[in-house]
């Protein structure tokens, strides 16, 4: 009898350890770096009111981003998938981009939001991504604007399709993410020419896994590049923290909200109704940046959206800055700095407003 206990003991032991062994082994699983700043509360918030209504005679907008004067719009439109709007009085300026097979039309329209970075020259340029065809595209805007014919050529027809990012480091190098072979992982690297070299300081976040099977967006993300200071922000879909990083390294630092990063191997245990849906929008500016903050449930932002969302921002060293808290639904929003307007819009139902915060922005 006393053998039994002494072995029953040993076992318990044996088990409590291999579950904290299983315990300590996912927790790493977060794509992460070491270095975490948890926010859980922002030195400002404010909810936003007295909204506008801009009357945008735009049909079949997806999303849009502000640059200089302009709005641009991606549309759904066959034959004008990009909109080109005045931010002065909203009239449309001029329509591009085409649907088609054709050598510089599109099989879908690109998000002015996630594929396309926007570069003022000697003219305001567009690079836009065309991830089917793995094309990477420039579009001339001042000139296809006084001309009134889409001015685009191709900057390189090598890129592999479908990247789940590309990133613009110059004017011959990019840095890439893309599904590694078992469908487990997302692995970044830089693009030059047509080598590919894997980028070290990153293995803590290209280490991230999933099971085989399970849903690859859990890793997903935009990524972003504030072109004057070389800093790369990441944004997670489905994760509560935020990455900011050079690639020479001098930066590592992720951004969680709230107590505790988020576990891969946690959220995987969860039925996908009922994963989080956490950012759905990043927007660079020059003293900070911004994410659209949805936390809520898949299941119930698909059917009912309870939640309301909220604009973080934050410096770029990776500081809270503020929370804007909206009260109603949106999916990309953007800054007129020249004007202090924020817009909104919202896919689902069309809505496109406008807030006047303009002393907001002079105190932050």
């Amino acid at each position: 009898m006393k053998k039994k206990t002494i072995f029953y003991l040993i076992a318990c032991t044996v088990m409590l350890w291999l579950q904290s062994c299983k315990h300590n082994t996912s927790s790493d699983n977060n794509m992460a770096f070491d270095s975490v700043n948890f926010v859980e509360k922002f030195p400002r918030s404010i909810t936003l009111q007295n909204k506008t209504e801009p009357k945008i005679d735009v049909i079949g907008i997806r999303n849009f981003a502000i640059y200089d004067s302009l709005l641009i719009f991606s549309t759904i439109n066959d034959d004008a998938l990009w909109s080109l709007v005045s931010l002065n009085n909203y009239s449309t300026l001029g329509n591009f981009l085409k649907k088609g097979q054709g050598p510089f039309e599109f099989i879908e329209s690109p998000s002015v939001g996630s594929r396309a970075t926007f570069s003022k020259q000697d003219s305001l340029f567009a690079y836009i991504y065309d991830s089917q065809k793995g094309n990477l595209l420039k579009m001339n805007i001042d000139e296809s604007l006084r001309s009134k014919e889409t001015k685009i050529y191709s900057v390189s027809q090598s890129l592999p399709s479908f990247l789940f990012n590309l990133v613009l480091i110059d004017s011959v190098t990019f840095m890439g993410k893309e599904i590694n072979p078992t469908q487990t992982q997302q692995i970044r690297y830089l693009i030059h020419g047509k080598d590919k070299k894997p980028i070290q300081m990153l293995s803590k976040l290209n280490n991230a896994k999933i099971e085989q099977g399970e849903d690859i967006n859990i890793l997903s993300t935009i990524t972003k590049r504030n072109e004057k200071q070389n800093i790369l922000v990441e944004m997670p879909i489905g994760l509560n923290h935020l990455n900011l990083y050079t690639l020479d390294g001098k930066l590592r630092k992720s951004i969680c909200i709230g107590k505790q990063l988020d576990n891969i191997d946690d959220i995987q245990e969860k039925k996908r109704q009922n994963r989080l849906y956490t950012f759905a929008d990043l927007r660079i500016f020059e003293k900070y940046f911004g994410v659209l903050q949805i936390n809520e449930e898949e299941e119930t932002y698909q059917t009912a959206r309870r939640k309301k969302p909220s604009i973080l921002l934050f410096d770029w060293v990776g500081n809270p800055l503020a929370e804007l808290k909206l009260d109603h639904h949106i999916t990309s929003f953007d800054i007129d700095f020249q004007k202090g307007d924020l817009y909104t819009f919202d896919a689902h139902s069309d809505e496109f407003y406008k807030y006047n915060i303009k002393d907001f922005l002079t105190d932050i």
